[in-house]
């Protein structure tokens, strides 16, 4: 997933994503363990973020995350209401550390973090980018249509801002990108799914503590999870403390 120029448009791309949403923070352990199986063949990088004391900590490292050891101790440790994972298969750029996911920001004094699976020809760098994906760029490209929209005079909310983000990046790019994500500001995690071949899922857990939500772009095999459903094409999920809030009309 890069930018245009560096490998022919129409190079297939399929990375994988997972998200979790708790009413108390936890830890993906069996969840994660499940999910790095899949690294086979997304073997150009992984990445994690959760969040301590509102700020987001992101650990990212090119290679398979099947073989790391990091990856093995960082999700043993990593407690959060919410935690976002990607495996990266580098279909376009090089393998390097600022190329792999989640991506971070700082936005209306929150730190957001972006997984993406798919691939957006023709979009620029943006000048606050530190790698060189396209999965980097639309991420900035959609902070940036956030914080407009939250800066107009008037009362806004984040969750018609990220919409409103979503059509901006359709009608710059044409709705035939490829484009999955998981976004979090620490609170809420949204996702997206307009992928036909990646399709997102959803399942819920029950924890001693109450729910949990998990997305993904695997139905993990973990004895622990009720069914998965597939998330409706074009759709914005919003998940909070392990609850689905809001499940948005198609876009």
């Amino acid at each position: 997933m890069q930018v245009q120029g560096e490998f022919p448009v129409g190079v297939f791309s399929m990375c994988e994503l997972f998200g979790m949403s708790c009413q108390q923070p936890d830890r993906a352990v069996h969840s994660l363990l499940s999910f790095k199986e899949f690294s086979g063949e997304n073997r150009d990088g992984w990445g994690l973020a959760y969040y301590q004391d509102g700020k987001a900590v992101i650990e990212r490292e090119p290679g398979g995350a099947g073989s790391s050891e990091k990856f093995r101790a960082l999700i043993r440790n990593a407690a959060s209401r919410i935690i976002i994972a990607h495996l990266r298969s580098a279909t376009r750029g090089v393998v390097c550390t600022n190329n792999c996911h989640p991506f971070r920001r700082d936005l209306c004094d929150r730190d957001w973090v972006f997984a993406h699976n798919g691939t957006i020809p023709g979009i620029p760098l943006h000048p606050r980018s530190e790698g060189t994906t396209d999965s980097e760029q639309a991420f900035h490209v959609l902070a940036d249509d956030i914080e407009s929209s939250m800066n107009r005079p008037g009362f806004h909310g984040l969750y018609p801002a990220v919409k409103d983000g979503i059509r901006t990046l359709f009608e710059r790019y044409s709705r035939n990108i490829t484009f999955n994500f998981l976004l979090s500001d620490g609170s809420v995690l949204y996702a997206f799914n307009h992928y036909a071949a990646a399709p997102l899922y959803i399942s819920r857990r029950e924890k001693d503590y109450g729910g949990a939500i998990v997305i993904s772009t695997k139905k993990l095999g973990s004895p622990h999870y009720a069914s998965w459903e597939k998330i409706p094409p074009d759709r914005v999920v919003v998940v909070s403390d392990g609850r689905l809030l809001v499940v948005s009309k198609k876009i």
